[in-house]
């Protein structure tokens, strides 16, 4: 089995082990987003079939459940269990669901009885970009962990992508340091990127207001509006920001690849980069919680602007 994404060698040995198995049982793939579990799935399971992904995709041995970041519903998986009733062409069916920690709770119990049947010629593999499956479920299955790399695993492949040697650091902390997803950002990386370096650039605290287009009622570049569908993203920008700022305030960030922080550092006490590091860590678990709104976003840079 081939290696088709960066880092996390374990896991990749542990995949290879999975994949040698003469009756593979259910599977979690487990870590954030753009680690490239997905595509280590597809690999596994073309593996076992004996096909390419082309092909995988039009197998009737292979079903994929892929509602992006919709609720998985009891219905959905009742479509699994009737497509997993019927006899397999070769000797396995496999079934892929992605984002399964949108599995509500009636979903997830649904697919119990699927997985206690140890004599199935079904496997199920679940990527989880969340530990939000019940244990229920994560007892029944093997579970191989992918974590963010550092940023000396990521420098390479973000060379090859084309990215500027300053903006290395500032495109990990975009990814959450997994790197496969910088391919998903599309437009908004060269903005988020571009309004950073304003940021960086400001005379007055004052002037976050007009960078992010706050000033001017119903702006339509207004920040939160053009970036609240990647909104988890322009919050690691701000992340970035702030914690590159302490870590250069306190005189232990490596400049090798960071960009230049030295006319915003005069404007913020220690102090006030703390309460904003710490407010941003309570908005990135709000958003995740689906609890965020516009007012959470004024309220964060009102304290960007204003010590508390």
């Amino acid at each position: 089995m081939d290696k088709n994404f960066i880092g996390n060698d374990e896991a990749f040995l542990n995949l290879n082990s999975y994949a040698q198995s003469q009756n593979p049982g259910p599977l979690i793939l487990s870590g954030k987003r753009g680690l490239g579990k997905r595509q280590a799935a597809i690999d596994v399971i073309t593996q076992f079939m004996g096909c390419d992904s082309k092909e995988l995709y039009k197998d009737p041995d292979f079903y994929l459940l892929d509602k992006q970041q919709e609720t998985i519903k009891v219905e959905d998986i009742q479509a699994l269990l009737e497509k997993s009733s019927l006899a397999a062409l070769k000797r396995k069916k496999f079934f892929l669901v992605c984002n399964a920690e949108n599995m509500n709770v009636q979903a997830q119990n649904k697919l119990l009885k699927l997985l206690e049947d140890r004599n199935s010629t079904n496997v199920l593999i679940f990527l989880c970009n969340q530990d939000a499956l019940l244990e229920t479920i994560k007892s029944r299955c093997n579970i191989i962990s992918f974590n963010p790399l550092s940023i000396k695993e990521i420098v390479p492949y973000f060379l090859e992508k084309g990215i500027a040697q300053e903006e290395l650091l500032f495109a990990a902390y975009l990814c959450d340091f997994c790197p496969h997803a910088i391919e998903n950002m599309g437009d908004y990386y060269p903005i988020l990127l571009e309004t950073c370096k304003k940021l960086m650039q400001a005379r007055r605290k004052e002037d976050f207001f007009q960078i992010l287009h706050l000033i001017r009622e119903k702006d339509p570049e207004n920040f939160y509006e053009v970036h609240s569908g990647h909104y988890w993203v322009a919050l690691q920008m701000f992340y970035y920001l702030f914690e590159q700022l302490l870590l250069q305030k306190l005189k232990i960030a490596e400049n090798e690849n960071s960009i230049d922080f030295k006319q915003l550092e005069v404007l913020y006490s220690l102090p006030h980069i703390y309460q904003v590091c710490s407010k941003l860590t309570v908005h990135q678990n709000q958003w995740q919680n689906s609890s965020y709104s516009k007012n959470d976003f004024f309220d964060l840079i009102r304290l960007m602007v204003k010590e508390q």
